[in-house]
């Protein structure tokens, strides 16, 4: 595997990871402030935006899953730059839709394409480099996710959201740019066929003489995977129904609980910051165990006291739970799987969404609002339980 030569080469490698993660988060962001323009434009239902949320997240989860065959023929960042790409025709397509159906066909394209980035580079990152920078790399996801609906806003206060969505694919072409370049610069760390066969048969003689530094069942992948299932519903199904729940259920204003979302995504960004930092002192189990508690306490204060200290808090919780998880997967895998099985755990992410939200959904219609609540702490206390299942696993194989 060719190695990046010295600290100036892997701060530079960082810093062009850190600026293209950024636009991960574009779509989330814009679609937030586009949809309005969107539904009175096309005159269109409440109804059609759950619709709009099961395409991506089909498209997005297939990404995941293509990753590992993808893979075999393209490097992790050249599957990147043909995300960011893909993402980008999704965006002009959207901009020039003219009914539902192309709006649709418009956001399963891009989904696809958020999909193949957000893998990627997540197995990039767990395979050469460490908790902390992951956790840095998903900040920038919130800088982007946090400045596309201002961007979004002012091109809608100007022109229109077609705009403005013209006006964020060019910010997509200036980093596709920027990507080119340091591709032809050898700066990323590339894996040869034959370095990567090399690599597997050298796993494979670690496993047979020391089968205790791995996790090798299909089981622990299969609860390892399901671990991101529980944390994707998690995270959209608490930051889309809290709002709705505190002005149908607690009587809040609109205007008052505006700012909740806005809160989720800021402190989620720090979050991310303050691990990132922690990281270097103490290991991911210890950060995965603190950020549920804190997620945990913040969604008891929105369930007692409607505040938006709880959205706070249960962002900032929640922050470093998919960057840690996708890290410590290198500690606890083989490396030969790691692209496949982050690829999987994207694809369950994007899968908990879909399911996990629609099922929320439902009973929060036909049962009670007040229901988002413990359905939130149930959540997270799954994910919490599939970390402890495979910590506990790893700590009792490496007794002997």
């Amino acid at each position: 595997m060719q190695k990046i030569q010295n600290n100036s080469s892997k701060t530079l490698l960082l810093v062009i990871i850190l600026l293209s993660y950024f636009v991960v988060g574009f779509p989330d962001g814009a679609f937030t402030v586009s949809w309005l323009g969107i539904y009175y434009d096309l005159t269109l239902t409440i109804a059609h935006s759950g619709y709009i949320l099961v395409g991506y997240s089909v498209t997005y989860t297939l990404a995941g899953v293509m990753l590992a065959r993808l893979n075999r023929f393209m490097y992790l960042q050249t599957i990147y730059l043909c995300g960011l790409v893909i993402m980008g025709v999704g965006f002009v397509m959207l901009a020039l839709s003219p009914n539902f159906i192309m709006v649709l066909i418009s956001i399963v394209v891009y989904g696809l394409g958020t999909g193949a980035m957000a893998s990627s580079m997540n197995s990039y990152m767990a395979k050469h480099f460490t908790a902390r920078h992951n956790n840095w790399m998903h900040c920038f996801w919130g800088g982007g996710a946090a400045l596309t609906p201002l961007i979004m806003a002012q091109m809608m206060a100007v022109a229109t959201w077609r705009t403005g969505y013209f006006v964020i694919t060019a910010m997509l072409g200036v980093v596709a740019v920027m990507l080119l370049i340091s591709m032809y610069k050898k700066v990323w760390i590339n894996e040869t066929p034959e370095e990567t066969e090399k690599s597997a048969e050298k796993s494979e003689e670690t496993e047979n003489q020391a089968p205790e530094n791995y996790l090798t069942k299909k089981w622990h992948q299969a609860v390892e995977v399901l671990t991101f299932f529980f944390l994707g519903g998690t995270d959209y199904t608490l930051v889309f129904f809290t709002g709705i729940v505190l002005v149908e259920s607690r009587g809040l204003s609109p205007y008052a609980v505006g700012i909740f979302s806005t809160v989720y995504y800021l402190f989620m960004t720090l979050g991310r910051m303050f691990f990132g930092w922690l990281a270097k002192r103490i290991k991911e189990v210890p950060i995965i165990r603190m950020g549920c508690v804190i997620a945990l306490g913040g969604i008891a204060v929105l369930y007692f006291t409607s505040n938006v200290v709880g959205m706070a808090l249960t962002g900032f919780g929640l922050a470093p739970l998919l960057p840690t998880l996708v890290s410590d997967t290198s500690n606890r895998f083989q490396s030969k799987i790691i692209s496949k099985l982050v690829g999987y755990e994207l694809a369950a992410f994007g899968a908990g969404i879909a399911v996990l939200f629609f099922m929320t959904s439902l009973i929060l219609e036909f049962i009670t609002l007040e229901a988002l609540f413990p359905i939130g702490v149930s959540f997270i206390i799954l994910v919490f339980l599939c970390n402890e299942v495979l910590h506990k696993v790893v700590k009792s194989v490496n007794k002997y």
